[in-house]
């Protein structure tokens, strides 16, 4: 009996069925990938916000460290419109925004001699080279520094009261060069979706030395998705305002500000999500192009956050 090998058609039903299986399996890597690729970048994101929560907390908690009475004043929440959408801009005095070494540092003054140093953003133990230092009255916050040398001090002897550290920089003006603005720009990352923007902040007061203009922070905001409202009291009471006048500082009914934040996480999907907003302590849902988030927004995933900062320094 001879040998019989296979027929055409049973080599073509074989190709056939091989190329099914494989069209199956680079399908399957495919999804694979994707579905990888999609939760990495989703992780990232997540992580985007958690570092920029983690700053937020970080720079509106000092508000206000080493700044006198009279400066406090300097804080300020302005709505500004940017692409047509609105967005709050938040301006801050405080003495720990820049990363000098010694940059957080206080003590206690007495006729010249420090006790009680802290310990620096760093966690080291304060030193108290010869650099130039905020020093103020404990009871009124007073700025004990002279005018000529724009309210900083060089030389603490014979001062007493709390001193702060305030840069190792001959040419910076306090409060000028002491201000911290958080803001926002429509300059974006190619993974965001279009029509969303970045938040970026800046150190110092324009024209005054040590100006440092838009350093990025984080990409992939919702339109009107950046808002900090100010938590007022009135009696037992406490509010949020979108404004902040110097009576509200000078009365000390500044108790906190609300962060509110509205976020992309993730790629483009082919399903539709829903459109997210804030709570009413927010201001409820921000105001969008409906044109926009039909054809763009909603076919992103947005994640809500909202914190409230404690202000201890204007307390």
């Amino acid at each position: 009996m001879k040998n019989k090998g296979f027929s055409i058609v049973e080599i073509l039903i074989v190709i056939a069925i091989m190329g099914i299986l494989s069209a199956g399996i680079f399908s399957a890597f495919r999804f694979v990938a994707k579905e990888n690729a999609w939760r990495h970048y989703v992780a990232k994101n997540e992580m985007d916000i958690e570092i920029l929560t983690n700053q937020l907390l970080k720079d509106i908690e000092s508000a206000g460290f080493g700044i006198d009475s009279d400066r406090l004043t300097l804080a300020s929440i302005i709505t500004n419109t940017v692409g047509g959408n609105s967005f709050s801009r938040i301006i801050i005095p405080g003495l720990s925004f820049r990363a000098e070494r010694w940059s957080g540092c206080w003590a206690y003054l007495t006729n010249g001699t420090l006790t009680n140093r802290s310990k620096n953003y760093l966690g080291q133990d304060c030193q108290f080279p010869n650099d130039w230092y905020v020093v103020l009255e404990p009871y009124t916050k007073k700025n004990l520094c002279p005018a000529e040398t724009y309210y900083l001090c060089n030389d603490l002897s014979n001062l007493s009261g709390l001193a702060f550290y305030a840069t190792n920089n001959n040419s910076y003006r306090y409060p000028q060069s002491f201000m911290l603005t958080y803001h926002v720009n429509q300059l974006n990352l190619k993974e965001c979706a279009s029509g969303t923007y970045s938040i970026v902040k800046t150190l110092g007061t324009e024209g005054q030395p040590g100006y440092q203009p838009n350093q990025p922070v984080i990409s992939c905001i919702f339109p009107g998705g950046f808002k900090i409202r100010a938590g007022l009291v009135s009696g037992s009471t406490l509010n949020y305002s979108d404004t902040l006048t110097t009576t509200d500082i000078k009365n000390k009914n500044l108790k906190l500000f609300r962060v509110c934040l509205i976020a992309q996480v993730g790629y483009k999907q082919d399903t539709e999500g829903p459109q997210p907003q804030f709570s009413t302590d927010c201001g409820g849902v921000p105001s969008i192009d409906s044109t926009w988030w039909n054809n763009i927004g909603r076919w992103y995933r947005w994640k809500v956050v909202e914190i409230n900062i404690p202000l201890k320094n204007y307390q």
